[in-house]
């Protein structure tokens, strides 16, 4: 069977397809997803990929560029061993065996400290709310619990990267994701940004990650190491939105709810995707971490043009700020890779400082001009300019206190940017640098610190879901 869509070249219809997957007529109701989008049931594929959420509409201030606002040296850029990081055994090599324990300890203090104090955010029912984690399994090589087209007895899908890009996006942002991006893996550029050993088991040591010319993806656990085939060259980048109601109430239990629950729905997602690929005929490698893993999520969200770095490091988004999770897959459906944007963040950093300023470990920059020094083996971005975050010194704060996000809430693109006056500040600092200081001192002026003083409210006020603003 062929289709007789211009431009399509499966050699099964996409009607068909669905029919072989037992989803011809399926309803796959979107209200409550997008409110903009009246509810629709889709019949087909090409409904899917019709679909205005299969778009990814920037407000018209966010301009694509050919570079990164942040400056990178590809040839200086190597691959990070995850064991490093702050959340492997980083911390523990960074401070010694002492003050390490010494942090934890403080942190298991202060909680059941702060409960018997009946301390707002870090009461016990707060306590609760932050402990209600829950994963589903995740892994490398995903599930495997969907039919592939062998199965069925029908060809793989097959369409143009325009039109596999509309499909993966309608998927993702229809299960729960806010920005879908995608970046090609190139030798010598962003290859470098997939791990060179991935996420271990607590502090041991995560197996090498190899990028080889194979047809099929390893997951090696008696050896510890794993292949990504080189022939899966596209990642596909995509956010996960946090609740401003939680972020607004950093170093509280409260608080750190805003991030653990994005990590629980990212591995339901993750595996979810994984399947989906599958059914249609393609690998999709995922993070075998219920955090990250597999790649510099930062990195990869900047060249998939979802946004770009700020001072302390993150993905600034032109919708959301910082207040959104970046999670990756790995695979070899094509997909055309995105562009960088500029829309003013690196020019506003340099004179807003707000982070740095009210970050309570004092672990963020408050130097005018990045810096190639990365300061050292336990920081991901080697060959890149940019603010270099104390991460010993902020992970260690962490521990302490239970968490902390501090730099989140504050931050002036946190607002929603749906409000007249941050649409106003976004649009002007996306053309003209020369505002950046008077919108920093109106920031300050219209939201103080942006941190609630009162975490308890969040208990007396009616929510919609997911706390979003």
């Amino acid at each position: 069977m062929t289709s007789n869509k211009a431009g399509y070249h499966s050699t099964v219809s996409r009607r068909d397809f669905m029919k072989a997957l037992g989803l011809g007529g399926i309803g796959l109701g979107m209200a409550g997803m997008a409110p903009a989008i009246a509810p629709a049931a889709f019949k087909d594929l090409d409904e899917v990929m019709a679909s205005p959420l299969a778009e990814s509409k920037r407000p018209s201030w966010v301009k694509t560029v050919e570079k990164p606002t942040i400056e990178i040296e590809w040839k200086d850029v190597k691959r990070f061993d995850y064991h490093n990081v702050m959340w492997a055994s980083g911390l523990r090599r960074a401070l010694g065996d002492e003050q390490y324990n010494l942090s934890f300890a403080a942190g298991a203090a202060n909680r059941k400290l702060w409960i018997m104090e009946n301390k707002p955010g870090s009461r016990l029912q707060d306590v609760a709310f932050n402990s209600a984690n829950n994963w589903a399994p995740i892994s490398f090589l995903g599930p495997q619990s969907s039919p592939t087209p062998e199965s069925l007895g029908v060809p793989r899908y097959e369409g143009l990267p325009e039109e596999n890009a509309r499909l993966v996006t309608t998927f993702l942002r229809m299960h729960g994701a806010s920005h879908v991006g995608f970046a090609q893996l190139e030798t010598g550029t962003t290859e470098n940004l997939i791990y060179a050993y991935d996420t271990g088991s607590g502090e041991a040591q995560g197996p090498r990650l190899d990028i080889l010319d194979v047809d099929v993806p390893v997951d090696n656990k008696e050896e510890n190491y794993r292949v990504i085939p080189k022939k899966a060259r596209w990642v596909i980048v995509y956010t996960m939105r946090m609740s401003h109601e939680l972020m607004s109430r950093p170093t509280t239990a409260i608080g750190g709810r805003s991030h653990g629950y994005m990590y629980n729905l990212k591995s339901l997602l993750q595996g979810q995707a994984q399947n989906f690929l599958r059914t249609l005929g393609y690998m999709c490698l995922g993070e075998a971490s219920t955090h990250n893993a597999l790649g510099i999520h930062t990195g990869f969200s900047i060249m998939a043009g979802l946004g770009e770095a700020c001072r302390v490091g993150h993905t600034i988004t032109p919708e959301y700020g910082m207040q959104q999770r970046v999670q990756m897959l790995i695979t070899d459906l094509p997909l055309p890779p995105g562009k960088p944007v500029d829309f003013g963040v690196h020019e506003f950093c340099r004179t807003c400082k707000k982070c740095a300023e009210y970050c309570p470990a004092k672990a963020i920059s408050m130097d005018t001009e990045p810096s190639w020094d990365n300061g050292g083996e336990f920081y991901r971005g080697s060959g890149v300019k940019r603010w270099w975050l104390n991460e010993p010194k902020c992970r260690a704060y962490m521990a302490m206190v239970g968490g902390c996000a501090t730099c989140f809430a504050v931050c002036p693109y946190s607002h929603t940017s749906k409000a007249s006056w941050n649409s106003f500040m976004r649009s002007t600092v996306a053309g003209n640098a020369a505002l950046n200081g008077f919108f920093r001192k109106a920031d300050d002026f219209f939201y103080g610190s942006g941190i609630s003083h009162d975490p308890a409210l969040i208990w007396e006020q009616d929510h919609i879901p997911w706390g979003y603003e």
